[in-house]
């Protein structure tokens, strides 16, 4: 299973996998998931094809349209990309500081979902979901196949709590239940086929 990042606030953020990351990552079976957006700027050190992937996904979200053309270099045979939306009403002092927060029920309907379910054949992709609350985080990880090239799956939580670091670990939790055999693996960005013009042209103008 290859991570390809984090899609928060219109864009790819890097901040926010470094943000989740230590807490995810066992989910899916390693002690730290190397993400797809953060080691392109190794492996391409141009700087084009990081670019590409931040222009199409501001411009149109992390699609299954995109996953595909950056599938050549996932060394998994799964990728998932993490979305947040949203936010929790009143984020902790503990939080702020960037501590871990304990763990905040926020009362009654705090938490819901958080079943895998199918994905739709014709849907545009994780980026694509919008919390109904802006007062709730929504937290989604989207599984694409490599060998299907599709989404197969959502793993999705909304959490109306206090704490964001408390909503990740939550989150973390019910992705470990979804996927309990997840090996975490890494990407290549040395794939010839990876090819960023090809990503610019796909871009929604």
């Amino acid at each position: 299973m290859s991570v390809l990042g984090v899609y928060k606030d219109g864009q790819m953020s890097s901040d926010a996998w470094s943000a989740i990351g230590a807490r995810v990552s066992p989910a899916l079976g390693a002690r730290t998931c190397e993400p797809g957006y953060g080691s392109v700027a190794v492996g391409a050190a141009d700087g084009t094809l990081m670019s590409a992937i931040e222009d199409y996904a501001r411009a149109n979200g992390p699609t299954d349209e995109l996953v595909a053309l950056l599938a050549p270099a996932a060394k998994g045979e799964l990728i998932v990309v993490i979305t947040l939306a949203g936010r929790p009403p009143a984020p902790s002092s503990s939080d702020v500081q960037g501590a871990s927060a304990p763990a905040t029920t926020g009362g009654r309907g705090a938490m819901s979902g958080g079943a895998m379910t199918p994905a739709s054949r014709g849907a545009r992709g994780p980026g694509s979901r919008k919390p109904t609350d802006t007062n709730v985080l929504d937290v989604s990880a989207s599984l694409y196949s490599v060998a299907q090239a599709r989404s197969v799956g959502i793993v999705s939580m909304e959490y109306s709590g206090a704490s964001v670091q408390d909503a990740i670990t939550r989150f973390a939790a019910r992705l470990a239940q979804e996927v309990p055999t997840a090996t975490c693996t890494g990407w290549d960005w040395r794939a010839a086929t990876v090819d960023a013009e090809r990503i610019r042209a796909s871009i929604d103008h």
